[in-house]
């Protein structure tokens, strides 16, 4: 291969990659909803296989997972049900008020400390803070005008929601309806040693995403339980929502365990007056995201994706930034997936764009 084709082999690569990260930035909603809908086929894909067996059909096995998903999540409602709606209800009914009381003892020592005049009620330091010092009757009528003004937005932003969230359940079983198949297809069609490297490619990103993604389940279940107990002991009334709150964003690394540990140490120092109970939440949750970094991850996950924590940072800075809180969820996952395809997409490029010839066995290489 000349210089000219090898060049001009970069220049497609890095136009080709450009395109494609410029149209998934643009589509980035639907291209987020789409990923979210593939992950939960590929995590209920080892289920469904093993029932399509057992009922005669990939379709009766959907049905069957389609079940029991919904019986496990009504049976969740039932059991957390009660217990969730009445603490929403007490801090709907207390926190607001706990909320004025603990401001209005802590006036004297802000202004003490600040050298300020400070609102001496929580309702004046809002209305110092929005500036609504001319009453609520000016903001409810701007914000009126605005919403009347954009209703017609408004009613095509609800259809748009709507059809976004059909998007989830129609993919999730088109991924596990023709997943497979299609998969096999593609690789039916490479040649041979072009299919043996796709084969070994797909099956490490399925090793590493399989096992991120049920290892991390688990780490955030088993997080979500020990708060629980922890909160309980404590006697905090918004503990089973705080827990779940918490193991849900265990998920999220680094942030999601500071943002959760953070709300619920305010939350225990609003419901109980004092700080010592704050400390004492603090002190649960530093234990336990201790237990989780130190021995909960490493027993559960291990080394599976192969990344450094300050890669892990990074990436998830890096993702926030570009999409939001969709790419703070997926972009763990996602890295996993680009560890195993990067060195061998790497692997793959090298003998187009170098003068030496290929090694023996390599996927360019012609059968034969």
């Amino acid at each position: 291969m000349g210089d000219r084709a090898r060049w001009g082999v970069r220049i497609a690569v890095l136009a080709g990659g450009a395109l494609a990260l410029f149209l998934i930035y643009s589509l980035r909603v639907l291209v987020l909803l789409i990923l979210f809908a593939f992950i939960l086929a590929y995590v209920l894909d080892p289920p469904v296989t093993r029932l399509a067996r057992i009922v005669g059909g990939r379709g009766r096995g959907i049905a069957c997972v389609a079940l029991a998903l919904v019986l496990i999540l009504v049976g969740a409602v039932a059991a957390l049900g009660p217990r969730v709606t009445s603490e929403f209800r007490w801090a709907a009914a207390t926190l607001p008020g706990k909320a004025a009381q603990t401001y209005e003892a802590m006036v004297p020592r802000l202004q003490a400390l600040a050298g300020i005049q400070i609102p001496a009620t929580l309702p004046e330091a809002a209305r110092e803070l929005w500036g609504l010092r001319g009453g609520w009757a000016p903001w409810l009528t701007e914000r009126t005008q605005g919403l009347l003004a954009g209703a017609a937005s408004s009613v095509v932003g609800l259809v748009t929601t709507v059809l976004d969230l059909l998007i989830v359940p129609a993919f999730w079983i088109f991924f596990l309806q023709e997943g497979p198949a299609v998969k096999a297809r593609l690789l039916l069609r490479l040649p041979g040693a072009r299919r043996a490297w796709a084969e070994r490619v797909v099956a490490g990103m399925d090793e590493a995403l399989r096992g991120f993604l049920r290892g991390q389940a688990t780490v955030c279940a088993v997080v979500a339980v020990l708060l629980g107990v922890g909160l309980a002991l404590i006697g905090m009334k918004l503990a089973i929502v705080m827990a779940v709150a918490s193991g849900l964003a265990t998920f999220i690394p680094y942030f999601g365990p500071l943002l959760s540990a953070i709300t619920a140490v305010l939350l225990a120092i609003l419901e109980f007056g004092d700080v010592s109970h704050g400390l004492l939440v603090a002190a649960v949750y530093a234990a336990v995201y201790t237990l989780e970094v130190f021995v909960i991850t490493p027993r559960i996950i291990g080394h599976r994706i192969g990344l450094h924590p300050l890669v892990v940072m990074v990436v998830v800075l890096a993702a926030g930034q570009l999409l939001g809180i969709w790419g703070i969820m997926f972009a763990v996952p996602a890295a996993a997936v680009l560890r195993v395809l990067i060195p061998e997409v790497w692997t793959l490029l090298i003998p187009l764009t170098s003068a030496s010839p290929p090694p023996r066995g390599y996927p360019g290489e012609r059968d034969g």
